[in-house]
Parts: C-alpha cells; structure tokens; sequence
C-alpha cells in the first residue's frame, strides 16, 4: 500500500470501493461523509488489521450492510 505525505494511502488503493458515502482512509482510519450535512466522519479502528477488514468487506464489498451507511441512510431518507 503506497502512503502519500499526509499519511493517507493514495486513490489506486480505493478502486475496488463501491460505497457512495467513503471519502477516503489512513492507516487505520476511514473516512465517510457524515450524518449533518456537509460534513465527514473518521473511524479509527485499534489495528490496521481492523481497518483492512472492514473496508474490504464493506467499502469494497456490501457497504449496504455498514452501519455508517445505515445511518446516513435512515438521517437522509427517514421515510424509505
């Protein structure tokens, strides 16, 4: 994974990402649009291990099923 000089790794490790709502990740953080409009949100996970997990089987994957996402979802569309 190649890291930029803010820390954060660079677009080619988001390709395979099919959440409409992921902004971007760190080492061990993603970061997601948040619940309040115009805002974002950071999860820090306690090991990269953790982050990798996560992303792979929710950003990457059934991010329909993300907590975050469900959130965002209810806030945005409270009636669907």
């Amino acid at each position: 994974m190649s890291e930029n000089k803010t820390g954060y790794s660079s677009t080619t490790d988001t390709s395979y990402v099919t959440c409409p709502y992921f902004v971007g990740h760190g080492k061990r953080e993603i970061r997601c649009e948040g619940t309040i409009g115009c805002s974002k949100c950071s999860h820090l996970f306690l090991t990269e291990e953790d982050k990798r997990f996560h992303k792979k089987n929710y950003c990457e994957n059934r991010y329909t099923r993300c907590e975050h996402y469900l959130s965002i979802e209810h806030w945005r569309w409270p009636d669907e």
